[in-house]
């Protein structure tokens, strides 16, 4: 039977197998594993590591059962395998990329806590400066929701919708099933400069890629751009929660103009109850935001309705998907 201490000492011990895997994929070693394998050393000189520390990790993945070692030469499990090379289109390397710079900020939680800014360490991630950092983000928005799109825009009434633009809309792959399942869609995908240039790469061989319009517009810095039409429909997914109230009240302002009469912008959120305790995961989720973000966080439905009110849309009724999606809706008067 697991007992209270159990759980705590699994809660407190969770960062140890989370770092050898996450310092392997931001090294790269899996990529040098692939196939035929490699020994310690030769890892060591392609990483650019000691003996020790490479062959200390390497065998920590093996104990972990995520790497295979015969005769002083490490391997890739197969199952594992496709999860953990780079370049595939599954791009979770990306994803164990990010979190490593997550990682990195966590580990200052307390001082942030405190509102201190860390001395040391990660700084605040900045999406659109480092191309790196932000290739693997875009690409780890693929690997973390690209599979839920369909069931997301499955909830999204499309009747009447001609012009439609995904705000924030990283790696396109919310708009490229809006495509699919309304083919007949104006569709543009709104972000910044970096950003836009790994979604055409990803959609170079789809409709969005052959049809959709790529504009380049800091929400957050400005108004939206003059080839930007009115819209029928607004999508902006998980974008408001990495900004504080103030920021969120004025894009939604700004957004109002660019919102035909009668048209909605449809907001894809992990909403937290009003308690801020539930679901279990959006409270995490706001912990996360508090180490990587200047004034993010988790927001009730209600406080995405007090925006939009305060902008001019007419709020209506939620959807909850799940306990990390929710659609809120809002909509500009005909008048």
């Amino acid at each position: 039977m697991t007992t209270p201490r159990d759980t705590l000492q699994q809660m407190a011990t969770g960062y140890v197998e989370a770092k050898i895997l996450l310092s392997a994929a931001e090294l790269r070693i899996f990529d040098l594993l692939a196939g035929e394998g490699a020994r310690a050393s030769a890892v060591a000189r392609r990483i650019g590591g000691t003996q020790r520390g490479t062959e200390i990790l390497l065998d920590a993945l093996v104990a972990a059962e995520i790497l295979d070692k015969q005769d002083g030469v490490y391997r890739n499990r197969p199952e594992y395998e496709e999860h953990l090379v780079s370049d595939t289109g599954d791009h979770f390397a990306s994803m164990l990329r990010h979190r490593n710079r997550l990682f990195r900020r966590w580990a200052f939680l307390e001082e942030i806590i405190r509102g201190e800014e860390p001395q040391e360490g990660a700084s605040h991630f900045s999406p659109g400066t480092d191309r790196t950092a932000n290739t693997d983000f875009i690409q780890a928005m693929v690997s973390a929701s690209g599979g839920r799109a369909p069931q997301i825009i499955a909830e999204i009434d499309l009747d009447g919708v001609k012009t439609l633009a995904d705000l924030g809309g990283g790696p396109g792959h919310y708009l490229a099933e809006f495509l699919r399942q309304a083919p007949e869609i104006e569709a543009y995908l709104c972000d910044l400069p970096l950003t836009l240039e790994v979604a055409r790469e990803l959609h170079q061989d789809t409709a969005l890629g052959a049809r959709g319009h790529f504009v380049a517009w800091d929400l957050y810095q400005g108004q939206a751009p003059a080839d930007l039409p009115p819209l029928d429909l607004a999508f902006i997914s998980q974008v408001l929660h990495g900004e504080s109230p103030e920021a969120n009240q004025a894009l939604l302002t700004r957004l109002f103009e660019k919102i035909a009469p009668g048209g909605r912008v449809v907001i894809h959120e992990n909403v937290i109850d009003p308690s801020r305790i539930s679901p279990r995961w959006a409270a995490i989720f706001a912990v996360n935001m508090l180490a990587m973000t200047r004034g993010g966080r988790t927001y009730t439905e209600a406080e995405y309705h007090a925006w939009g009110a305060a902008a001019g849309f007419v709020p209506r009724p939620g959807k909850r998907i799940d306990g990390r999606s929710f659609l809120v809706f809002l909509e500009r008067p005909l008048r």
